[in-house]
């Protein structure tokens, strides 16, 4: 049932960010479009991201229950929906004091989850362009 409401959750909120009306939450969600890196196919989620010159920083809470950001591993080619705009880079898996500082400059209220965090995991997206 979890996964079920999750999943219809999210296809709202892809729905917003692709509307017309993405102001509503794109300040702080954008999309992030990886391919599977063994089905191959395009998959797109909503994160939550944190920007600092001009690259963006992704808080994957509770890793152990997701597997997106593992697509993501070594590198790889992403396309983001960002502010309403399209755009191509590269993503990959980090846990560095940069990415901690980054993501909590921009919610502070996020310390707790961090810290509680076993291991914490960001994704860290570079490059892109239009």
């Amino acid at each position: 049932m979890r996964h079920r409401l999750l999943r219809v959750s999210n296809l709202l909120v892809i729905g917003l960010l692709r509307s017309p009306f993405h102001r509503l939450a794109s300040g702080s969600l954008a999309l992030i479009t990886y391919r599977g890196r063994r089905s191959g196919r395009r998959i797109t989620t909503p994160v939550m991201y944190a920007e600092r010159d001009g690259t963006q920083t992704i808080f994957v809470s509770h890793p152990e229950r997701k597997t997106w950001w593992l697509n993501l591993r070594g590198g790889a080619e992403v396309d983001v929906q960002l502010r309403g705009r399209p755009l191509h880079g590269r993503a990959d898996v980090v846990s560095d004091a940069a990415a901690v500082e980054a993501y909590l400059d921009r919610y502070p209220h996020a310390r707790n989850a961090v810290e509680a965090a076993d291991s914490s995991v960001f994704v860290r997206v570079e490059a892109l362009t239009p």
